[in-house]
């Protein structure tokens, strides 16, 4: 994927190379299609609405991320409405279950991944489906 400062791109640019990528992100974490689209258009409207603070950003893939997650994120608290999301830390009784043989359904793996704090949740995906490195992970999360 080509990385390119964002004062050499046009809004129009940004979302054209990025849409696919945000979207894919927004529908994997919330699990629902009209929501993904919802959260997607909300990540670059706020591109719009802050296109002339982003000279700074040198790198578009990580910033996007960050948006994407905390307008997911935003979300998630909507649907839930008064209910506060409370990450917490993976419990040590928790009970895995019997490891996942080669060739065995994914979707043991997905519903796993599922009952994780949701700051985990994003990691994977930026990893696993984004194809986002270390270095861009530990940026779009605001970790070191």
């Amino acid at each position: 994927m080509i990385e390119n400062a964002v004062d050499s791109l046009t809004p129009e640019a940004l979302t054209r190379l990025y849409l696919k990528r945000v979207f894919g992100f927004c529908r994997t974490m919330l699990r629902d299609e009209r929501d993904a689209e919802d959260a997607c258009q909300e990540v670059f409207l706020t591109v719009l609405r802050r296109w002339n603070q982003l000279g700074s950003v040198q790198k578009p893939l990580p910033w996007l991320m960050k948006v994407a997650r905390l307008t997911c994120l935003w979300v998630r608290r909507k649907r839930r409405k008064d209910v506060a999301i409370q990450e917490t830390e993976i419990d040590a009784s928790y009970d895995p279950g019997p490891p996942i043989e080669p060739g065995e359904d994914v979707g043991r793996v997905m519903e796993a991944a599922e009952r994780l704090p949701e700051r985990y949740q994003a990691v994977l995906v930026m990893h696993y489906q984004q194809g986002m490195g270390q270095e861009e992970i530990a940026e779009a999360m605001e970790l070191s």
